[in-house]
């Protein structure tokens, strides 16, 4: 590269941090100076971390469970656990890697045709199809998994120009998986591309280091009596290890086809799976068709099992992949500025929706669950349920345990299909919780042996969960009186734009 092509590689840089800022900024300005992360799950890696710094895996010491989608994430956040810093290491990491994948998007562009102040342009737009200003706030392995989809998709790149594909772009396909499971795709669109370039033993060293990881840590899990799957992965997909695996997947699979065609954010990636399998029937090169074929079947992965939405953190992996091959493509056609400038904003939108919802999707965390952290560790001092674990795990009081009934940190939830109004008296009576947190709309009933104590509601509801309000419940009579004068002293000290009406 040259010295003008290294500054214009820059500029992709600035303009993340230049945003990352500004989210910062808006997030603090709307919670009264207290950094919270746009979505719960975060709290959870971290609480998680907590654990792993004593050796445990899970969020209740003594009781193993797999609240995470991630394997690696959790082992990240375990140098500073349980120091004053460690809220604060999510953000750092993705800081990290959120300049490391703007470079890389820099040194993707600076080598097109293009003008300068063009390339420029095109750099900063392709930061926001990438979303990673969102994802640094988001407090998630996402930044780190867009990184290495870049990684993956530069080396790709140099192999569609007549190259050999670079050694840190097989380490990004090595590692990715291991970051998120659906990262597995990554893997084999690189050792497709490597049979294109008949590199047979390297395809299959690639594929066999990327698995190698997941199925240790499936043994690992089983040898702690969970599913070789995390639960995380097995609750939020809507799979169980039960009989009836084989309808659930056959089910899953239906609706994502059927969704692919009905649902706007699954857009982009069917636009880009079409063009893509357009240019590999167009093809001529062994290579170039095969990097093409692999980068058509990430795709329609995506779009057959994987997860849409949130935030757009699910699907923005892939977005950003096929984007960088497409556009790659399009920069030999004639014509290439009316579709590159087409691709980048179609890819970008959504994106730019969920950057735009940061700040708010921030707030809502504030108002609501750490609303709930405040309660369980200044207020109540006991046990408690709750089906929405996060910052209610994070940093909670020595001793105390949290029940989580939607099934992410408890086997025994996760494989019960039908949470009946009998089954949630009996799970949570039995582990002698005195107190429940939840959304009421999550279950048929409340036991009519539970006493309500108050509703908090906010007029905005979090992006991840969607219910603007969380009841309170006493399952037992004993403690009813004195959990009442807790939460009447707890709705004393609510932020404006929070209530709390007690029963």
């Amino acid at each position: 590269m040259t010295l003008s092509e290294r500054r214009l590689a820059l500029v992709p840089v600035a303009f993340y941090l230049v945003l990352v800022v500004v989210l910062v900024a808006g997030v603090l300005a709307t919670t009264h100076g207290h950094f919270v992360y746009a979505l719960d799950d975060p709290y959870i890696h971290l609480a998680m971390a907590e654990n792993l710094a004593h050796g445990h895996y899970g969020i209740n010491a003594g009781e193993f469970s797999s609240p995470s989608s991630s394997i690696v994430w959790p082992f990240l956040l375990v140098p500073f656990a349980e120091t004053p810093v460690h809220v604060f290491v999510p953000l750092a990491l993705n800081l990290l890697f959120g300049c490391v994948a703007a470079l890389l998007l820099g040194r993707v562009v600076s080598g097109w045709r293009m003008a300068w102040w063009q390339r420029a342009i095109t750099g900063a737009a392709l930061v926001l199809a990438a979303d990673l200003p969102s994802l640094t706030i988001i407090g998630m392995e996402h930044t780190l998994q867009v990184m290495l989809a870049i990684a993956c998709a530069s080396g790709l790149l140099e192999v569609l120009d007549g190259g050999e594909l670079p050694g840190w772009s097989l380490a990004a396909a090595v590692v990715a998986p291991i970051v998120r499971y659906e990262d597995v795709a990554l893997t084999l669109a690189v050792c497709v591309g490597l049979v294109g370039m008949k590199r047979w033993k390297a395809s299959f060293a690639v594929g066999g280091l990327a698995m190698a990881p997941l199925i240790a840590f499936s043994v690992f899990l089983k040898q702690l009596g969970l599913p070789a799957l995390p639960l995380s992965v097995l609750v939020k997909g809507d799979v169980s290890e039960v009989s009836d695996l084989g309808v659930r997947i056959r089910i899953a699979f239906e609706t994502c086809v059927l969704q692919a065609v009905k649902d706007p954010e699954r857009y982009p990636v069917l636009v880009l799976f079409l063009v893509l399998t357009y240019m590999t029937i167009r093809s001529r090169a062994r290579a170039q068709r095969f990097v093409l074929g692999g980068s058509a079947m990430l795709a329609a992965l995506q779009l057959l099992i994987g997860r849409f939405g949130w935030l757009y953190r699910y699907e923005v992996y892939a977005v950003i992949f096929l984007t960088l091959i497409c556009m790659h493509m399009l920069a030999r056609c004639e014509g290439f500025r009316f579709w590159h400038v087409s691709l980048v904003v179609g890819a970008a939108t959504f994106s730019m929706i969920g950057t735009a919802r940061t700040v708010g999707a921030s707030s809502g965390i504030y108002r609501q669950q750490y609303q709930m952290h405040r309660f369980v560790t200044g207020f109540y001092r006991g046990d408690y349920a709750v089906n929405d674990l996060g910052l209610v795990s994070f940093e909670r009081r020595p001793g105390s345990y949290v029940l989580d009934i939607y099934g992410l940190a408890s086997l025994q939830a996760a494989q019960q299909d039908d949470k009946t109004t009998a089954w949630l008296d009996r799970f949570v009576k039995r582990r002698g919780v005195a107190l429940v947190m939840m959304y009421p709309e999550w279950f048929d009933d409340v036991p009519d042996s539970w006493t309500e104590l108050g509703r908090m509601c906010e007029a905005d509801p979090p992006v991840s969960i969607g219910e603007g309000c969380v009841s309170f419940y006493s399952s037992t009579t004993d403690g009813t009186p004195v959990l009442r004068e807790e939460v009447r002293a707890f709705a004393k000290t609510l932020p404006a734009g929070v209530t709390l009406t007690q029963k």
